[in-house]
């Protein structure tokens, strides 16, 4: 990584925008009816650098000014002195917090030096990297819906659905897929969320790989985070059900622990999660971790809708990753797209292209629309004088 003590430029001005989006989303765990995100926008010189994170779910109560003083903190600072002293309370402040920030910082410094950010971050990868097509509902007509939209748009080449922990439910909504969809046109990922076994409870892991490879035989080609398992167990289940294979999420958040712990054979794909990473820097650096052990490596979604969603997918890019999860949504991103001015991908097209001709993560948004667009608005400024 190229040394970001060259944006020597001063943050004279922090800003976060609060969208609700009301959606209702089914897991195993239960059910999301709302999500709060929060976009930040943070500005140097000329320049503005954006990130995004889900602040919250459920909770359309959520106010900014809980966020205010941790923002006030980083006004007045150099990009540079920002970054490292984000770096520094990584334990102390909110993985989502810090991770959407240093997503801004990253943005900013690339535009103020003018360099685009894998650039910077001297990731080499530049091939398209597919988008994966999400479908997440129990609901049977929803999902031939779904998938016919899918096939409609040329978003077939990766499809994930929600799995519930029911065999009998799982493999319906897996037949669903395969009904319209052969293995050959589409690699179909199920995310069960642990509903296998959820932590706190019990079931054998025999058990769990009779469930598994049931899900196989429907037409699953891999399943994440299958159950709550212990790292022996994630290496033993692998073994059992392969060539299903395994993809381990939760032991993955955040990054700078994920990447002391893991250990090779917990699945053929790794994921790295937006909204848990906690630091792209760090992510970058699990990434390397998980081409150490020899296996693949995908990059997942937090159901983000803004600029989490490009700077992710440029992340996968640069990484080379399998495949990115973090792509706009139908109707969620709507506010989002009216607010661009300028953008480095497009997940409307399959495989994503990137645009390397950029700074930064090459966004621009019109921050009057995006206030206009959204619930609360908080900014804070340098003073006069300083």
């Amino acid at each position: 990584m190229k040394s970001y003590y060259e944006a020597v430029d001063i943050i004279t001005e922090a800003s976060l925008y609060l969208h609700q989006v009301h959606a209702t989303r089914k897991f195993s765990f239960g059910t999301w009816t709302s999500r709060q995100h929060v976009f930040v926008s943070i500005k140097a010189g000329e320049e503005t650098g954006y990130g995004e994170n889900i602040v919250s779910v459920n909770q359309p109560e959520v106010s900014l000014e809980d966020w205010k003083a941790w923002l006030q903190e980083l006004v007045g600072l150099t990009v540079g002195e920002a970054i490292d002293y984000l770096r520094a309370r990584l334990d102390t402040w909110r993985d989502r917090m810090t991770e959407m920030t240093e997503m801004a910082l990253v943005d900013l410094w690339g535009k103020l030096v003018k360099q685009n950010a894998l650039e910077l971050l001297e990731l080499p990868g530049r091939k398209p990297v597919c988008g994966v097509y999400v479908i997440l509902s129990d609901d049977m007509k929803v999902i031939e819906d779904k998938v016919k939209y899918a096939i409609s748009c040329g978003k077939t080449r990766f499809i994930k659905v929600k799995l519930f922990g029911d065999e009998n439910l799982d493999c319906q909504v897996i037949g669903m897929v395969r009904k319209y969809l052969s293995r050959e046109e589409t690699y179909l990922i199920g995310d069960v969320n642990c509903g296998y076994r959820p932590e706190g409870t019990e079931k054998s892991l025999e058990d769990i790989t009779v469930s598994m490879k049931h899900l196989y035989e429907a037409g699953l080609d891999a399943c994440e985070d299958p159950a709550f398992l212990e790292l022996l167990e994630w290496q033993e289940l692998q073994s059992q059900v392969h060539p299903l294979s395994l993809i381990p999420d939760y032991p993955m958040r955040p990054s700078r622990k994920a990447e002391k712990t893991i250990v090779e054979g917990m699945g053929d794909c790794y994921n790295i999660h937006p909204g848990s990473a906690a630091s792209i820097f760090d992510a970058i650096s699990l990434a390397g971790r998980i081409r150490q052990l020899g296996a693949d490596l995908m990059i997942g979604d937090d159901s983000l809708v803004g600029p989490g969603c490009t700077i992710w997918q440029q992340l996968a890019i640069g990484l080379s990753a399998q495949w990115v999860e973090a792509t706009e949504k139908e109707d969620d991103s709507d506010f989002f797209y009216e607010c661009i001015r300028k953008i480095s991908t497009d997940s409307h097209t399959n495989p994503i292209v990137y645009q390397d001709d950029c700074y930064g993560f090459g966004l621009y948004l019109d921050e009057k629309r995006l206030a206009d667009s959204c619930d609360q608005v908080l900014r804070v400024t340098l003073p006069s004088g300083v």
